[in-house]
């Protein structure tokens, strides 16, 4: 599982699932008779709840300022003030310039070198990704062939605006394989020559087509 790519996304779901299989391990091995296994295995999961509780601890007595997405779709879900404000204002905007049933594209900063990307604007600014990509993966939006088709969507749809997501976190190179660049800028390329920057909004750039 980890071979594959050993980054946050994969370890989260093993997070969860690892104090099950500990407290498992634990009963079988008190079962078994071994009380030498049985208290190693309870001590690594008495660790992994008290680091549990003492984010939870941080998070009621030290809470992180957050603000509502003042969006109609948000439904108040909050996010850190600058982004909040940064994601409302966007989607103002590109509502008030796209009508309703036509695409945007939500670009990374590059993608020849890819961590994540952002899906969640399309959501909240309500109109379609006129792509089949609305998950950014490295290995697959960095190669050639891909980004030829994500071009293809491009040409034929002609987006009025592409949103490109600058969050340092989009690019952020990994300690494996995806962080190595691919070398394939063509869709890069083909954003610079077919739009230009027109406003920003926090982490948010929009472009419009020239």
């Amino acid at each position: 599982y980890l071979l594959a790519r050993a980054d946050v996304f994969h370890l989260v779901p093993l997070a969860a699932v690892l104090p099950v299989l500990l407290a498992t391990a634990a009963a079988a091995e008190r079962r078994a008779g071994r009380t030498a296994s049985t208290v190693g295995l309870v001590l690594v999961l008495g660790l992994i709840a008290l680091q549990g509780l003492d984010r939870k601890r941080i998070q009621l007595l030290s809470p992180p300022p957050l603000a509502a997405i003042q969006v109609d779709v948000a439904d108040g879900v909050e996010a850190p003030p600058a982004e909040a404000r940064a994601l409302t204002e966007l989607s103002r905007y590109v509502r008030s310039r796209v009508p309703p049933g036509r695409p945007v594209f939500v670009a990374n900063p590059r993608f020849d070198l890819v961590r994540v990307g952002n899906p969640l604007v399309y959501v909240l600014v309500g109109r379609p990704n006129p792509t089949r990509y609305d998950v950014m993966q490295p290995g697959v939006v960095t190669t050639l062939p891909v980004q030829r088709e994500i071009v293809g969507d491009l040409e034929r749809s002609r987006p009025e605006l592409v949103i490109r997501w600058l969050s340092p976190v989009a690019d952020q190179p990994e300690d494996n394989g995806a962080g190595r660049s691919s070398g394939v800028r063509l869709l890069d390329r083909y954003l610079a020559r077919t739009y230009a920057p027109q406003r920003r909004f926090g982490d948010y750039e929009v472009l419009a087509r020239r």
